[in-house]
């Protein structure tokens, strides 16, 4: 692993002054955070990038984390330095929007809009149309919302793929790289069930001028008998099919999530790059079944040339 610290023209190589290194992503959140603790550390600045590579090399390929550090403090005892760096995204945060017209693909409106502001940004289209003018807001809430709307109307959910500069809007389970971890590289595995995030049933409605011109309401009778009733509301925009919508949206919220949380350890630096949002896949204990999981947080820890991660997957079946 390399740690860089750079500033302006000023680089400066903290791989051997390392404490303590630990990264963090969750479902929702688009920048990745980075704890850090150096020993003896140069004069750092505020809004210094730091720069995390999972080799030896400064490759692209091989860089994991790339932002700015957001605060730090420097131990008057001993001289160490712990702080907290972002990614890049972490400015989306910090800037807001004017009151903008939203008219089109929402992520193609989405890409339209951050890329103006100066960001290098790409965005699938999400398979929806947007008519709207929001006011004010951070282009992470502008993310946020539209995100959570591709997931109501179209069942896909989507997190940001940082590379260096550039961020790539994905969906859940597409990265390029899937890490496998065998059983035997887990130090815990335990696998349960959550109903937090399901629906038993579901109702569209379309609106004009603040009312309701079409409704429709689907649900699935025998999930209600077994978990209950739980209904989500779904606003269909300019969806004129309140019914289709409906009965996708009920297939795919109604379905129970397995989940699972691991602790992993390992030297793979391609692994070292899981984030939220990413697939990865599960050698069992027969060595024979490999299931897949989405990654819903992760915790990483590197030290001594070893990572461990702290996993919380999902699956729907």
């Amino acid at each position: 692993m390399k740690v860089i610290y750079g500033k302006e023209s000023t680089r400066y190589d903290l791989t051997s002054h390392v404490l303590e290194l630990s990264w963090s992503s969750s479902r929702g959140q688009i920048a990745q955070s980075c704890d850090f603790k150096i020993r003896n550390a140069p004069p750092l600045q505020s809004a210094g990038f730091l720069m995390v590579f999972s080799g030896y090399d400064l490759k692209e390929s091989q860089q994991f984390f790339h932002g700015p550090i957001v605060r730090f403090e420097r131990d008057d005892k001993t001289g160490d330095l712990s702080g907290t760096a972002y990614e890049l995204s972490w400015y989306l945060q910090q800037n807001e929007t004017s009151r903008i017209k939203l008219s089109g693909d929402a992520g193609k409106e989405l890409e339209r809009i951050i890329k103006a502001s100066g960001i290098k940004f790409s965005c699938p289209a999400f398979g929806f149309e947007v008519k709207d003018r929001p006011g004010s807001q951070s282009y992470t809430a502008l993310f946020t919302s539209l995100t959570e709307q591709a997931y109501e109307k179209t069942g896909f959910r989507y997190f940001v793929q940082h590379q260096r500069d550039k961020l790539n809007v994905l969906p859940e389970g597409q990265n390029s790289v899937v890490p496998m971890f065998k059983a035997s590289m887990l130090e815990n595995s335990s696998t349960g069930e959550s109903i937090e995030e399901v629906y038993t049933v579901v109702t569209v409605e379309r609106y004009k001028d603040d009312k309701v011109t079409a409704s429709a309401t689907k649900e699935n009778a025998g999930l209600i008998k077994q978990i209950g009733r739980m209904e989500k509301v779904i606003d269909a925009g300019e969806d004129k099919n309140v019914a289709a919508l409906a009965a996708r949206q009920l297939a795919i919220l109604s379905k129970l999530p397995k989940t699972r949380s691991i602790t992993a350890r390992h030297e793979d630096n391609n692994a070292a790059r899981i984030r939220a949002g990413w697939l990865i896949k599960i050698m069992e204990k027969d060595n024979k079944t490999i299931t897949d999981w989405i990654v819903t947080s992760c915790n990483a820890h590197w030290k001594g040339g070893q990572y461990t991660m702290d996993l919380q997957l999902e699956r729907r079946t």
